[in-house]
């Protein structure tokens, strides 16, 4: 009896320290989760303070006043087609060009409606959307309401479209060509704008809410008058938050030149990359955004500073479909055009099986000459312009090479074919000019961004840009110069005066991507990592600033106005990520 009770005794005390040691393991686990936490944001700290050494006050000092010398792409301003909106906290009223409409049917045309546009100059799944001539405007009407669209044979997605198809049907023009586009919204409850990104239309029609137009709200029609120029693969898309951008409220955007840098191609593909979140299609694949830790944690922490988007999308679609049946096709021996657009809030690198790549494009301005490359680095809402052209006639596959992104659906099928005129040399493709390897050059994701050398521009003003963390009134949040951006009059804007040269430092000082757009130009890439260009080579709209990346932009004032430019990682922007440009006398 003595035996038994002192087993029992023995088997309890056994237990009290089994849990009792689980419990020190559990306390040891919570402790290495804080002090990792701690660690993460002291290094984030210590960053800032070592960065405060190159910036000074709030980042938008006048650094320098000297005269320009740098030849960076002029942009010619649109001639005013109506009026200019005037924001409410400027205190100046103004006629607003929205007039109440109940109208529903987004794709009323009559007998004079067109397509501006080479039936094999589209991709599958991409329509192009039909338009009207009056005058000397080319219409489109474009309307944005609640529709369900097929993402998959099982799949579907109750979104926010234009003219019901995700993305929005495709907008084709003539370079030179006057657009006028009026938008209906028809989504009960939401309020929004459209953006035509990368186009640097005069200030009064780039649809940026409160700040160069008025909300379009439910039941109501904006219309929107521009010239469409320069020629390019632009977009459009709703401005204001990420909801829209993920319920479908996106378009490409092709203004065709009168004079080609590049050899016109009879195949052209429009391939839109993006991603979204749909219960129950399995976990997200892993971080490719800049970091690739868990961040659900610290993502509860700080939910205003979400830090990347890993945890949160889990089907990855090309031209709105998740491993699409529609197989892109071509010749071999001939060039395809392929115009990459990146709808998502993720980078993807894109690769094409059988058939060689070179960049000729970014952001719509061409590359002095094409680039060859294995795949393509693109990251939210850039676009990237490739000639491909295959030697062998066989099935081929389109994909993202990053980890789980292509098992998640974001790939599709290539076919090349063999006619009679290429099987018998009679139908030659013209050659690319192709740009020799220039070794010690730096590099923007895979591209030479021109030749190194010492930046002998004499700019105007040069601004200083830190792109990290702040705290705010609901704790920490996206910021620049640990400014958080939460309405336009209670920040300071960032002043140029027209025909000025201005140069921007950007600073990413976080552990995440930050794709930064800046409204109504494009500049010229000028210096990455320290390293400076004597001759620059890519012009763009929107840069991607990777973690602890130091990236320097030069730009010559020309569109007087109001400018946005803020992180195109979308939820940064709505966590603080934003500022502005204004022009002075």
């Amino acid at each position: 009896m003595f035996s038994r009770c002192k087993e029992n005794i023995q088997r309890k005390i056994y237990k009290i320290n089994r849990l009792f040691n689980r419990g020190i393991a559990y306390a040891k686990l919570c402790i290495l989760l804080l002090l990792y936490i701690f660690v993460f944001l002291v290094l984030i700290w210590v960053f800032n303070i070592i960065n405060a050494v190159n910036i000074s006050g709030n980042g938008n000092e006048l650094l320098t006043n000297t005269s320009p010398s740098l030849e960076i792409p002029s942009i010619q301003s649109n001639q005013l087609l109506n009026e200019v909106y005037i924001p409410q906290s400027k205190k100046i009223e103004s006629q607003s060009l929205i007039n109440s409409t109940k109208e529903t049917n987004p794709n009323k045309t009559n007998q004079n409606t067109v397509v501006e546009s080479n039936p094999n100059l589209i991709s599958p799944s991409q329509p192009i959307a039909e338009s009207t001539e009056d005058g000397d405007f080319r219409e489109f009407r474009i309307t944005v309401y609640p529709e369900t669209v097929k993402i998959d044979d099982e799949l579907y997605l109750k979104g926010w479209t234009y003219n019901g198809t995700f993305p929005g049907p495709a907008i084709r023009v003539k370079e030179g060509r006057k657009v006028r586009i009026i938008f209906r919204n028809q989504v009960p409850g939401v309020r929004t704008t459209v953006h035509w990104h990368g186009i640097p239309t005069r200030n009064s029609v780039d649809g940026v809410p409160l700040l160069t137009q008025p909300y379009i709200n439910y039941g109501e029609q904006y219309v929107y008058e521009f010239i469409a120029e320069p020629a390019g693969t632009y977009s459009y898309h709703s401005h204001g938050e990420a909801l829209q951008l993920d319920m479908g409220m996106v378009g490409p955007f092709i203004i065709e030149p009168k004079d080609p840098v590049y050899p016109r191609t009879e195949t052209e593909w429009v391939v839109s990359v993006d991603e979204m979140k749909i219960a129950g299609q399995g976990n997200p694949p892993p971080a490719n955004d800049g970091n690739n830790m868990d961040q659900s944690m610290m993502q509860r922490m700080m939910p205003n500073a979400i830090l990347g988007t890993a945890d949160l999308y889990n089907v990855f679609t090309i031209n709105g479909k998740r491993d699409p049946k529609h197989v892109f096709t071509a010749e071999v021996n001939q060039w395809v055009r392929m115009r990459i657009i990146n709808f998502g809030f993720q980078n993807h690198r894109i690769k094409v099986e059988g058939m060689e790549m070179y960049v000729t494009h970014m952001d719509g301005y061409p590359l002095p000459k094409a680039q060859p490359v294995e795949y393509v680095e693109i990251a939210p809402y850039e676009r990237v312009d490739v000639y491909l052209i295959g030697n062998k006639p066989g099935k081929y596959r389109m994909y993202d090479i990053d980890r789980g992104h292509s098992e998640f659906g974001l790939k599709a099928k290539v076919l090349l074919t063999e006619s009679e005129a290429t099987r018998t040399n009679q139908q030659q493709p013209q050659s690319l000019s192709l740009i020799r390897t220039n070794r010690g050059a730096p590099k923007y994701q895979g591209i030479i961004a021109g030749i190194p050398g010492p930046d002998e521009t004499k700019y105007d003003r040069v601004y200083n840009m830190q792109l990290g963390m702040a705290m705010g009134n609901n704790g920490m949040s996206w910021a620049i110069n640990k400014v958080i951006f939460t309405s336009y009059d209670k920040i300071t804007p960032y002043k140029v005066k027209t025909g000025e040269m201005v140069k921007i430092n950007l600073f990413n000082m976080s552990p995440e991507n930050h794709p930064m757009h800046f409204h109504g130009h494009h500049f010229s890439i000028v210096s990455i990592n320290g390293q400076t260009l004597s001759e620059p080579w890519i012009s763009k709209d929107t840069i991607n600033v990777k973690p602890m990346q130091q990236i320097s932009i030069a730009f010559k004032a020309d569109n007087p106005g109001d400018w946005i430019f803020h992180c195109h990682q979308v939820h940064h922007a709505d966590s603080g990520l934003i500022t502005y440009l204004t022009y002075v006398e």
